[in-house]
């Protein structure tokens, strides 16, 4: 491919991210599983195709069961998909460019299959994986690989509720605004849609299939947003997202859920680049600002500022937090903010929050030390933060602090009263967080400590438990372990 036009598409923010698949066929291919080596090949394999004018990444060649699969480049990672059914999907990847000589696949704790021999890696996956795959050390381009399930649900072309985008074709939409008449939205595999997806209060939204929402150079949204965003949700109780895949290359949110109540976010991959090379791009993949029984699982989510980031109130947004899970779910903050956070914005209590199964594949930072985190708890308002729980967690690749638990002032806007002013900061509290088996697998030099710091004796970081801290492949028990790098205003610290 010439390198020219290659350059010209980066550069160009109208196709930054032009990927688009279809499904060779209708129906998914299927029959007998074939046996590889001991593993049971998927039933049904579900490739997708991409529209004539995209072009194919010159970095990666991957084979998915043995058929090859389009890879298209961003500016920093490079993607690629397949469907599967039930069974192993034998992926073999190469690198192009340049001769590899090593390979790291994220998460490293989930322990794939996998072997690497002559530049080739070969790595078994199954429904619903979702893995960075890092030639050489190369963190600026490397290859996400994703397999969804095989696609079901798709609903009639010709059904009036319902947006439907087809796949091997890329759709200008624009803003699209869903309605109570029309409040569902599925992309097909191999669709690109250009736009952003926009919802208030319209009861049981839904947003699915493997196809694509691009969304490039997007202006601030409207007085009650504030922030750029691909898909944002307000009052939209009982909805569902998943198995889609959204970019954005501006500054703001991702997406934002904010009093989705009694929600799902299932297998959805968001991805946040810099707005061009070069150029710093702060931008938060998931952002949900209140909400009662929300369930996130199994996402992939890759930013330049916070991944997964809960809050009760900024702005005009605000609403009780009680009752979120994240489960399986893979973040990477590439050079701000924090994989996991709750905060700081958070003037409204939050209650009732569980994390299980997750990983920070990598934790960044900028240039200086700012209170990022792989697991952290910015309280930066007058709520209570409480009955907080870490289970199985892996953070892979810390570059600032592991874990940051703090009541702490700051800069940011913490909301608005009903008269429209500007709420003044008051100290808030943290008491009762609970981390069992907590692994931290690697750190960069003279990074990863770790911080419990309350505001003052009466708004203080209370009732927190480790169950199982294991640092680099020893055990943490107590507060006196060096890792600890600010220790004040705190009681009842436990270990077990």
């Amino acid at each position: 491919m010439n390198h020219q036009v290659l350059s010209h598409i980066v550069m160009c923010a109208c196709t930054l991210f032009y990927m688009s698949c279809t499904s060779c066929t209708d129906k998914p291919l299927s029959g007998s599983p074939e046996p590889d080596g001991g593993h049971v090949l998927a039933d049904e394999m579900e490739y997708y195709e991409f529209a004539p004018q995209i072009m194919e990444s010159t970095k990666y060649t991957v084979k998915a069961n043995g058929t090859y699969i389009f890879v298209y480049p961003t500016i920093e990672p490079h993607l690629a998909w397949v469907g599967a059914g039930e069974g192993k999907v034998k992926c073999e990847i190469t690198l192009q460019d340049a001769e590899a000589s090593s390979v790291v696949v994220h998460p490293v704790a989930k322990h794939y299959e996998q072997s690497f021999s002559d530049g080739k890696l070969t790595l078994y996956l199954e429904a619903y994986d979702r893995v960075s795959v890092e030639f050489n050390g190369d963190m600026d381009n490397p290859l996400f690989l994703f397999v969804n399930p095989i696609d079901r649900e798709k609903p009639s072309k010709d059904d009036p509720s319902v947006l439907y985008f087809e796949g091997g074709k890329v759709h200008d939409a624009g803003a699209i605004t869903l309605t109570p008449e029309c409040r569902e939205v599925y992309l097909e595999p191999g669709c690109i849609v250009n736009g952003t997806i926009f919802g208030r209060d319209v009861n049981g939204v839904k947003i699915h299939g493997g196809g694509f929402l691009n969304t490039y150079n997007c202006a601030r949204s409207d007085n009650e947003f504030y922030q750029p965003f691909s898909i944002a949700l307000a009052r939209c109780e009982n909805s569902e997202v998943r198995d889609i895949t959204n970019l954005s290359n501006s500054g703001g949110w991702e997406s934002l859920y904010t009093n989705c109540h009694n929600s799902n976010i299932i297998n959805v991959k968001t991805l946040g680049t810099n707005s061009a090379p070069g150029v710093k791009t702060n931008n938060d993949s998931m952002d949900i600002i209140g909400g009662i029984n929300v369930h996130v699982s199994k996402c992939f989510l890759y930013g330049h500022d916070d991944c997964y980031c809960l809050k009760s109130q900024k702005f005009k947004l605000k609403g009780d937090v009680d009752g979120i899970w994240y489960e399986d779910c893979i973040g990477w903050n590439v050079d701000a903010g924090n994989t996991f956070e709750i905060g700081y914005e958070t003037n409204v209590n939050i209650r009732n929050v569980h994390y299980k199964d997750i990983y920070a594949i990598h934790s960044g930072t900028g240039t200086s030390d700012l209170r990022r985190a792989a697991l952290s708890i910015h309280n930066g308002a007058a709520g209570t933060i409480s009955d907080v729980t870490y289970e199985n967690a892996y953070l892979e690749d810390v570059m600032e602090f592991a874990i940051y638990l703090a009541c702490l002032k700051h800069n940011y806007n913490i909301g608005y009263d009903d008269e429209g002013n500007a709420l003044e900061y008051s100290p808030g509290r943290i008491d009762g967080v609970t981390y069992t088996n907590i692994n931290v697998l690697g750190v960069r030099k003279g990074k990863g400590r770790c911080v419990i710091r309350g505001y003052d004796a009466s708004h203080d970081v209370a009732g927190v438990t480790f169950n199982g801290f294991s640092y680099l492949g020893r055990k943490v028990t107590s507060l006196d372990d060096s890792i600890w790098t600010i220790k004040r205003n705190y009681s009842d610290i436990n270990f077990n």
